[in-house]
């Protein structure tokens, strides 16, 4: 609750003089009724200038038609919060050019009537920091996916083609170390792309290739896509799906969600087990499945899943091929689709993953 002071102008200046960031206190109407010195330096108006003005003089001529409504909806929340959260804000200065910046706005009631603190922030140099920050990492990307994942698709390459020479050409013992290198050089392989994807996906200025999906397609796909793995792992993979509404998405990072989800299954469940892909639809969503009767984990273990570079204690102990990372991508993708994925599971009992992904229609 907002205590209701008696404006004092002397005992304002005084609190917003000693602020580091321009402020100005804004009566009901939008008028400036005091501003510190900071305004010079960040707007290039005296402060005495201000007085009186239409706050809309320090928005940019673009913005200001909108203004007056921002003020109202403020006006009548009445509650101390940052501006503009999720999009760029600019003010304007004296000379006409526009300055980035960070604003926050609180409520102050007094007797004579409702006012409004506004602290003032230039971010320029915020944004030249963040800018060659997104250019360092994007220069870095670049490396990695040249000097790294360039010469280890090279070694795989040769690798396969060493393995297809005769018995006559390949001793015994070379042929099983050749497979150790190319075992070895594909995991890493694998972490490489990983890393690429968590890049890509955390950088929002990326866009995925969004489409109807039919997730069916999809899931069906993946596992038969793993069936031989599934075979070799001694462990049953089936799938259960009917008609089901196209979701609107990336394909290409929709099957890198089941296949994260289909292998991590395979991983975990010892063998004569069995692994369930089920697609089905509810009113709003379509919902994905992938439920096996595998090691399980921990409430505690649970909660940690999805942090990146986690590996489960028995996955360790177990040598569990894989660097953590499988669900912080599978999450990263769901979050990009504005989908949902929990995590059920039990000590001993197994897991079952849920994926919800909203309709074409309703996310479109």
């Amino acid at each position: 609750m907002l205590e209701t002071l008696a404006y004092d102008g002397a005992f304002f200046r005084g609190i917003v003089d000693a602020a580091p960031d321009a402020m100005v206190i804004v009566d009901a109407e939008g008028r400036i009724l005091l501003a510190n010195s900071q305004t010079q330096e960040l707007f290039g108006y005296r402060a005495e200038e201000l007085i009186g003005q239409p706050v809309e003089i320090l928005v940019p001529e673009r913005y200001r038609a909108g203004h007056h409504g921002n003020r109202a909806s403020f006006a009548a929340a009445s509650s101390r919060r940052p501006m503009g959260l999720h999009r760029e804000l600019y003010a304007v200065h004296s000379d006409g050019s526009e300055i980035p910046v960070e604003i926050s706005l609180s409520p102050v009631e007094t007797v004579e009537g409702p006012l409004v603190v506004a602290a003032v922030r230039d971010i320029t140099e915020r944004k030249k920091v963040v800018k060659e920050a997104n250019r360092l990492r994007e220069e870095l990307i670049a490396t990695v996916s040249h000097e790294l994942r360039t010469p280890l698709t090279s070694i795989i390459g040769y690798a396969e083609l060493l393995g297809d020479l005769d018995e006559s050409d390949l001793s015994p013992r070379a042929r099983g170390l050749l497979s150790v290198i190319e075992r070895n050089a594909g995991r890493e392989l694998r972490l490489v792309d990983d890393l690429l994807t968590l890049a890509f996906l955390e950088d929002r200025r990326q866009h995925l290739n969004s489409a109807p999906v039919d997730l069916v397609h999809v899931a069906r796909r993946v596992v038969d896509d793993h069936l031989l793995r599934a075979v070799d792992a001694d462990v049953e993979l089936r799938f259960e799906g009917g008609d089901v509404l196209p979701v609107r998405g990336d394909a290409l990072r929709l099957i890198q969600v089941v296949e994260n989800l289909v292998t991590n299954a395979i991983k975990f469940t010892p063998r004569g087990g069995t692994i369930t892909v089920r697609v089905h639809d509810t009113d709003e969503a379509a919902v994905l499945e992938v439920a096996d009767t595998g090691v399980g984990v921990s409430p505690e273990e649970k909660e940690r899943l999805f942090d990146r570079l986690y590996r489960a204690p028995a996955a360790v102990a177990a040598q569990v091929q894989g660097a953590g990372l499988g669900l912080s991508i599978v999450q990263k993708i769901l979050e990009r689709h504005h989908g949902t994925v929990v995590v059920d599971s039990e000590l001993g009992v197994g897991t079952t993953v849920t994926v919800t992904l909203p309709h074409a229609a309703a996310s479109s």
